[in-house]
């Protein structure tokens, strides 16, 4: 079978529904002050941290415990207080494979997940008894059925969760994958293939779900890391300070300004050879080559902490509710997953990476312009491995 970027599997389903840079790795500058991002209404005047897209559409995830979706009439409220119904903070949002169900995670160890097919809210919340603030997640698999989901927080510590026969989750062993600095990000291109990013300079990778991890890097960064993409063992983009992007190519890593005013970079969001990153003041950058991003001035100062490429609408995500969001697509001079000097290492695995799923769009019964809402709540436990 040929294999498939997210954004294609997820187009899929949805359309079921509706039946610069100046590189220090000499990468040269792109800037266009024709922005086709949008500011649009938000639901929320309360910040918003995360995005990701569905099958239903993007997500995104923010204060007050505040889940919210794209739809086809605008953004709504999903999710109002949290999991748990008492307002606190959510931090970090992910999808399955298939699209149809969101994990959120964030203050005070919570977890939820939300199917926009049945429309069910379940709890999973401080799981070990874990209370510290969550602060990514990534998740891999088919909704209700075989999801291996990741939890990272602020203690630098993962719980690794797997989806039991039941519709329990069942934990494994704590491990520190960064010796105990926080991990704002995390992220899988397969199953049990990933990485990790910590705010000491701290980037590990996992072949093996989680059991053992290999630092790769950043040993000169200098600065804190808040977020990284991984599209495969030679493929990695971690987003830093002082308008930096890193890129990993599985032997080193090049730093690329990607921002001349040194704003930094906050949320990185790959799929297959498209990419996206957004920042401080409002600013949003498009990946053209491996190591070529496009800056765009949005107009908005706010601060943007969340990002994600969809197949249906790309979107930002920030302060004070702030969305952007622009028709996918829309890339203005166009995609471009060709090379630049430097680069010569991004291959057709890149290109065509196991960050994607079959899909049989039947699955999923949606109309786009069906408001989405809380109709079913349950409560999960966490269970122990088997001895």
């Amino acid at each position: 079978m040929t294999d498939q970027t997210r954004r294609d599997v997820l187009r899929l389903a949805t359309v079921s529904t509706t039946a610069g840079v100046f590189g220090l790795g000499s990468a040269a500058a792109a800037q266009s002050d024709d922005s086709e991002w949008e500011r649009v209404d938000s639901p929320t005047g309360k910040a918003l941290n995360d995005a990701v897209d569905t099958a239903a559409g993007p997500f995104a995830a923010g204060a007050d415990g505040n889940v919210i979706v794209r739809r086809e009439d605008g953004w709504q409220t999903v999710v109002a207080y949290g999991p748990q119904a008492r307002s606190r903070r959510l931090t970090g949002i992910d999808a399955t494979d298939d699209g149809r169900a969101v994990w959120f995670v964030g203050g005070s160890g919570v977890i939820g997940e939300y199917d926009v097919e049945t429309r069910t809210l379940t709890n999973y919340s401080a799981p070990k008894g874990k209370t510290s603030t969550w602060e990514d997640c990534a998740v891999r698999g088919t909704a209700g059925e075989d999801e291996r989901v990741y939890f990272v927080n602020g203690s630098g510590e993962l719980l690794v969760g797997v989806r039991q026969d039941g519709g329990a989750m069942q934990y494994e062993e704590v491990i520190k994958p960064g010796g105990g600095s926080t991990i704002p990000g995390i992220d899988f291109h397969a199953r049990e293939a990933g990485h990790v990013c910590t705010t000491s300079q701290f980037v590990g990778e996992t072949p093996d779900g989680g059991e053992t991890w290999e630092q790769i890097g950043i040993d000169f960064a200098g600065g804190a890391f808040f977020d990284l993409a991984s599209q495969s063992q030679r493929d990695v983009n971690a987003a830093a300070g002082s308008g930096i992007v890193y890129r990993y190519d599985g032997f080193r890593w090049t730093p690329h300004v990607v921002d001349d005013k040194r704003r930094a970079i906050r949320a990185v969001d790959r799929d297959g050879a498209d990419g996206l990153a957004a920042g401080d003041g409002g600013t949003i950058y498009e990946r053209r080559s491996a190591g070529q991003w496009e800056r765009y001035e949005t107009g908005v100062e706010a601060k943007l902490d969340g990002v994600a490429a969809g197949a249906t609408y790309d979107v930002a995500v920030g302060d004070a509710g702030t969305i952007l969001e622009r028709p996918a697509g829309d890339t203005g001079s166009g995609g471009d997953s060709g090379t630049d000097a430097g680069a010569g290492n991004e291959t057709n695995e890149t290109a065509n990476q196991t960050n994607t799923t079959s899909l049989d769009a039947t699955t999923v019964s949606l109309s786009a312009t069906d408001p989405l809402s809380v109709e079913n709540y349950v409560e999960r436990e966490w269970t122990a491995p088997e001895q």
